[in-house]
């Protein structure tokens, strides 16, 4: 499974990738194996390679941070304070029930975006359990997939999301816990296709 943020030609930031190379980057690792393309934080523009993606017959999932899902939001997170809000306009709710009826699938990204790791078991239950029950409750579908925010986990975390009724939890790039610590490969502007291989060779290494 690929992870991706924001996609966009004109936006110089780091979670942010240019729509092309996104697409040269799938269509490179689709002739080696079957590969997911994840979209963390819900980011509007995201949907824009959507499209080409169904085209290629690659199965796209959305982790959205449910706090965020309403008309105009953004996520505002302290790791993006001062970039430009347009950039970070994410999804609403009608708009993600519109990529459900596409086929798109939906998980969970927490409710407001924290470092999981830090919070209390109360705020951790919360960050989990409410926004299973809202996407489940919202969109009329079973949510079974977490992805953690930032890729951050430990064993309290992992035992949370499976005490939540998740089948299945997603980190980044290495294997560290069995189905709650799922392994996606993190892709940026700076792969070009050439280090994507390289990047999904070691990441299986």
């Amino acid at each position: 499974m690929l992870c991706y943020h924001a996609v966009s030609p004109t936006w110089q930031h780091r979670l942010c990738i240019q729509p092309d190379l996104l697409l040269r980057q799938v269509r490179t690792l689709s002739r080696f194996r079957k590969v997911v393309a994840s979209f963390d934080d819900a980011f509007c523009s995201s949907a824009s390679v959507f499209p080409e993606l169904e085209r290629l017959g690659v199965p796209i999932e959305i982790f959205v941070c449910t706090g965020y899902a309403r008309d105009g939001a953004s996520l505002a997170i302290p790791e993006l304070a001062g970039d430009n809000p347009a950039e970070l306009a994410t999804m609403s709710w009608d708009e993600l029930a519109g990529h459900v009826d596409r086929g798109v699938l939906i998980g969970s990204h927490s409710v407001s975006h924290p470092h999981l790791v830090e919070l209390n078991d109360d705020e951790l239950r919360r960050e989990l359990n409410e926004s299973k029950a809202e996407i489940e409750d919202r969109l009329g579908r079973l949510c079974s997939d977490l992805a953690y925010p930032y890729g951050e986990h430990d064993e309290r975390v992992r035992l949370a999301a499976r005490e939540a009724m998740y089948e299945r939890a997603y980190a980044l790039r290495r294997p560290q816990g069995g189905q709650y610590a799922v392994p996606r490969l993190d892709l940026y502007r700076r792969h070009t296709v050439s280090r994507t291989l390289l990047r999904a060779v070691a990441s299986r290494a």
